[in-house]
């Protein structure tokens, strides 16, 4: 496929027609039954073919004390959503700057289809500029980790504290033992709010407290090697039903690749010459904070641009005070895809524009080096 043919691609090529819906009226208990029995991570709250929302797992379990009876109506969240013309690009852009997993397709204001980060995937083995790449490009290294004897309500505190849906589980001697993600999560809790529901536990503390990872995490883990090419991760993913896999080597977690990270490489495939950049992280009431980051991360971008072709940029903030200026350390992670390669980098300050000024720099170094590197091996190549 050439690119040509990917840029015309629509959501049209790729989308979902047959929908599961749920009314506004239905309670969350209905709206989970559906998502777990059609295994699929959220769905579309639809009133005479009109979409009002989408009911998602990490919208229901972001609101953990919601009993199973409660209308979808107050729970539900409200996506984007894409015109049938859009191009597969254009959606890619759309579910990296929003967070969703899947985005309604409507025309004349009707629901007509859904398209999922799944969907979206299929076009990479069409792509030879993506098949080439390896797992190690653009796999997040260093992955963080729970032990197998952590707790539930621990895993769903490091997951949100990282802004990630899955994470490797291993034994204290470091070896992989399964994954634990949202939907395992959710399944333990909405286990607990029926029965609290029923009154067998009602007025006891969450037992979740005591479930240990082991009990509900996804076991063996499916993994692949650094060396293997993006398409065998789409492979294992579409195969095993799973949005992320763990990179390892000797049953010891190298890295970690997701969806998401796969998503990046279809949104850095568009034509225009501009750079999509994400940050999240920061709070709601953090607005100005976002505009004088953006600002700086602009025109970095624009210092760069003489020297590589930057495509995508993401960057996510976690402060250890829950704010940014609520005290404690403030750490960044990076990472910018451009033309042909990525780069990832860390920074760690109390003062956030520094950490940000620090995060930059790195990665700005590691392009100069690079491109230092093919000057010297073109200088050093027989003519």
């Amino acid at each position: 496929m050439t690119r040509l043919n990917v840029q015309e691609m629509t959501a049209m090529d790729v989308m979902s027609r047959n929908l599961i819906t749920v009314g506004p009226l239905d309670d969350v208990s209905s709206a989970l039954g559906k998502m777990r029995a059609n295994d699929i991570n959220e769905v579309p709250v639809v009133s005479d073919g009109r979409v009002l929302g989408l009911v998602s797992y990490e919208t229901l379990l972001k609101k953990r004390s919601i009993p199973m009876t409660t209308k979808v109506e107050n729970v539900m969240s409200f996506p984007p959503r894409v015109k049938t013309s859009d191009t597969i690009m254009d959606i890619a852009e759309t579910m990296l700057s929003s967070g969703y997993r899947a985005v309604p397709v409507t025309e004349k204001d009707r629901i007509v289809g859904i398209v999922s980060r799944t969907d979206l995937l299929g076009v990479i083995s069409k792509l030879r500029i993506l098949r080439e790449i390896t797992v190690q490009e653009v796999m997040t290294a260093h992955p963080n980790c729970l032990y197998e004897d952590d707790t539930i309500d621990q895993a769903r505190a490091v997951i949100y504290k990282l802004d990630v849906r899955a994470l490797p589980v291993v034994r204290h001697d470091d070896k992989i033992v399964g994954v634990i993600g949202l939907k395992d999560i959710s399944k333990v809790s909405h286990y607990q709010k029926k029965r609290q529901t029923k009154g067998d536990i009602a007025g006891e503390k969450s037992s979740s407290a005591k479930v240990e990872v082991k009990s509900v995490m996804n076991t063996p883990p499916v993994t692949i090697s650094r060396e293997a090419q993006i398409t065998d991760v789409v492979e294992l993913m579409r195969k095993n039903d799973i949005s992320t896999v763990v990179v390892a080597e000797d049953n010891e977690p190298l890295g970690i690749i997701t969806q998401y990270d796969l998503i990046e490489l279809i949104a850095s495939f568009k034509k225009e010459d501009q750079v999509f950049v994400q940050l999240s992280g920061l709070h709601e009431a953090e607005s100005e904070m976002y505009d004088v980051m953006f600002e700086l991360i602009q025109k970095y971008i624009k210092r760069v641009g003489k020297i590589c072709t930057p495509k995508v940029f993401t960057i996510h903030v976690h402060s250890e005070g829950g704010s940014h200026d609520a005290g404690g350390d403030v750490r960044l992670r990076g990472r910018l895809t451009t033309e042909h390669e990525m780069y990832y980098a860390t920074a760690e300050d109390w003062d956030i524009m520094k950490a940000l000024s620090e995060l930059l720099s790195q990665l700005e170094r590691m392009i100069r080096k690079d491109k230092e590197k093919k000057r010297d091996a073109e200088r050093q190549s027989p003519r």
